[in-house]
């Protein structure tokens, strides 16, 4: 998992358990493999990580039993034969945990049902956001695989944009970039489903690249990013092909100054809101509020879309680590749309942007 060193994985630890020393939780079930791999190191899927005051049992199956013990250093690894979250439960009743917080919303009905019959409702608390919150701040080696993954997405982008010829389709640019990513620049593979979109489809905020073709004056937007390490990192560009129209222009300026002024914005103890704010009340001043429905960015980790959320009704304040996709767009049915995303970091006095890609 990138460079994450195993002092780096026992100081999430020691964090972890100090906030279910708060809620007073004898045990914690982690069930998403970002929150497991996040705690435990573990690079696999499907597993169950249980977390005590001096236990971390990481539940598994047979697949990645030597995978486990290669990569959680701090982790009992445990193989499960009678179904996961009865494994569980006997696993938290041999440890006596009392009070065991569980993700509700992460389990299907019946894992709940198991868990319930194993441990009773009585020893069970709903519980969620403990890892989500420690993911917010980035270390410096978190930041320096997203930096990694932002090196690996500028330079595909850069060999795509020169390939990109009249009567390409969508799908083609797409999946030039894709493989660009994974196949030259060593990418595991595209953080999501990559986004290129031309002329009036780029008005749709999350096209899905068609039969569209280019044109030697389209208008083009592409929103990528590459996961490596089991990082990731998200961009977007809006670019034409020839000369520049002028509405496009116009409106491409617009949103360069809202990003601008939202990137002037982030510093520490900013509300999220006010920095959602600094882009969303420029492009309303201009006429085109509207035409601006979506949050101005999120936070980018282990997941594509974690916290923090950038948007008007973003919660919470900025803090130093933190690193967040910054994004304005403006879009107009049947013409074009221009969206440009790139990511930034919160230092102690203000924000470094990560990305290096020129907007123009």
């Amino acid at each position: 998992m990138a460079d994450i060193t195993a002092d780096e994985l026992a100081r999430r630890l020691e964090a972890l358990r100090e906030s279910m020393r708060r809620e007073k939780l004898d045990g914690l079930i982690l069930a998403s493999e970002a929150n497991v791999r996040y705690v435990s190191g573990f690079s696999g899927s499907e597993s169950v990580l249980l977390v005590g005051a001096r236990s971390l049992v990481l539940l598994t199956d047979f697949r990645y039993v030597e995978e486990a013990e290669n990569t959680c250093p701090h982790a009992l690894v445990r193989l499960h034969k009678k179904g996961l979250m009865r494994t569980v439960a006997a696993e938290a009743r041999r440890r006596r945990m009392k009070r065991v917080g569980f993700p509700a919303g992460r389990l299907t009905v019946l894992q709940a049902d198991q868990l319930r019959q194993g441990l009773g409702a009585r020893r069970l608390k709903r519980s969620s956001g403990l890892v989500e919150r420690l993911r917010l701040r980035k270390s410096p080696a978190e930041v320096a695989a997203i930096r990694n993954c932002l090196v690996i997405a500028q330079k595909a982008y850069r060999s795509v944009w020169r390939r990109l010829r009249p009567g390409m389709t969508e799908s083609e640019a797409a999946a030039e970039l894709e493989y660009q990513m994974r196949r030259r620049l060593g990418a595991s593979g595209p953080a999501f489903e990559t986004i290129v979109a031309f002329d009036a489809h780029a008005s749709e905020p999350h096209a899905k690249p068609g039969r569209k073709r280019l044109r030697a004056s389209s208008i083009v937007l592409v929103d990528w990013g590459a996961r490596a390490g089991f990082y990731n990192c998200d961009l977007t560009r809006t670019k034409p092909i020839g000369r520049i129209p002028r509405k496009f222009a116009k409106i491409r300026d617009i949103v360069l100054e809202a990003q601008k002024r939202a990137i002037e914005a982030i510093r520490p103890g900013v509300r999220l809101r006010d920095v959602d704010a600094a882009a969303r009340s420029f492009i309303a001043s201009q006429g085109y509020g509207k035409r601006f429905g979506h949050g101005l960015g999120h936070g980018v980790g282990l997941e594509i879309h974690e916290g923090p959320y950038v948007g008007a009704r973003g919660r919470g304040r900025l803090e130093p680590g933190m690193v967040v996709t910054v994004e304005p767009g403006i879009y107009l049915p049947g013409e074009f749309g221009v969206r440009i995303e790139d990511m930034a970091l919160v230092t102690d006095d203000g924000a470094e942007v990560l990305s290096n890609l020129p907007r123009l």
